[in-house]
């Protein structure tokens, strides 16, 4: 689980999230979508926004322990 967390307090994970963001919410994405109903677009679109959501949580909480973890052990080192 620390595999995990430390994944995703790395900046690169981060710019990796974005990029594939940014093709799936994109044009050529959502085109392939056109022939679809609008109830079937929206509910895609929905989905997608909730599981960027999710993540942005996962990422803030990771970012949160790890800056935490760097504090304490400042703290003890400064204490040694």
């Amino acid at each position: 689980m620390k595999r995990l967390w430390k994944l995703f307090s790395h900046p690169e994970f981060h710019v990796l999230l974005f990029a594939i963001g940014l093709v799936v919410l994109n044009w050529p994405f959502l085109g392939t979508l056109r022939e679809r109903s609008p109830q079937v677009v929206l509910g895609t679109i929905v989905v997608l926004w909730s599981i960027a959501i999710v993540l942005l949580f996962v990422i803030s909480r990771s970012c949160r322990s790890s800056q935490a973890n760097a504090n304490m052990n400042e703290r003890k080192g400064r204490n040694a």
